[in-house]
């Protein structure tokens, strides 16, 4: 993972303001490969008892990581599902995400600090695999938060070099029943008003200046947000974000 190449910056939207914008991008924006570019994503969230991961977002602890479980596709197979145990680093303003596919009974596995439940692996996907069951062990962490949403992505370009552009909405949340299965309709707490979405605008090096004017020029400007921070923030007695 190459920490001092990748940026990961997310703004909060109103869905009229990425209308607007995916209106002046039409012809560069190739939809993601995925759903043509349309999916519902199931995250299942870990921490610690003393959420010692969420409040590391929340005092902007410069390195910190992130596990979880996360889940793509639909369950009548129209999207095939695939579920993922993802690692997140943050260090500074830069990111990175290793993540490994499995079946989501060994992905459970791993992130409950069992690495041997992957099965026979290459090293890149063993290291991943005991990284994660390292963190599940050392840190004390257990699922926290399930969420769903509805994401759009969207690339220009292509290869390790392609800028990525996601929009997710109707975050929802739960805190029991805590299994990520394809496309899971069952949640009722909202995590961002339902009028905001989550951009996300990523890539390699830095942001394409034309990019980087087209937002100024819609007067957004970036924010340090998680998701599951703000999924958990109701349990810190911390407001729902709202416009």
């Amino acid at each position: 993972m190459d920490l001092a190449a990748r940026f990961e910056l997310k703004y909060l939207i109103r869905l009229g303001q990425r209308d607007a914008l995916l209106r002046e991008l039409a012809g560069e924006l190739r939809p993601d490969s995925v759903g043509g570019g349309r999916y519902p994503v199931v995250t299942l969230y870990y921490d610690s008892p003393g959420f010692d991961i969420y409040w590391e977002h929340w005092r902007g602890v410069p390195f910190r990581r992130k596990l979880r479980v996360r889940t793509y596709g639909t369950g009548d197979g129209a999207i095939a599902p695939a579920t993922f145990v993802e690692i997140k680093r943050k260090d500074g303003p830069w990111g990175a995400k290793r993540r490994l596919r499995l079946p989501l009974p060994q992905a459970l596995a791993v992130a409950g600090g069992d690495a041997g439940a992957a099965g026979p692996l290459d090293r890149a996907d063993r290291a991943t695999a005991g990284e994660a069951a390292e963190m599940a062990m050392s840190l004390g962490l257990r699922p926290r938060c399930l969420m769903r949403y509805d994401r759009e992505a969207f690339a220009r370009g292509e290869g390790e070099d392609a800028l990525r552009l996601t929009f997710d909405r109707d975050l929802m949340r739960r805190e029991h029943d805590l299994v990520p299965r394809p496309d899971e309709p069952g949640f009722a707490q909202p995590v961002v008003d339902p009028g905001l979405c989550v951009m996300e605008v990523k890539g390699h090096g830095a942001v394409p200046l034309e990019i980087a004017r087209l937002l100024a020029r819609h007067g957004l400007q970036p924010r340090r947000f998680s998701k599951y921070a703000a999924a958990v923030a109701p349990r810190a007695h911390l407001p729902l974000l709202t416009p």
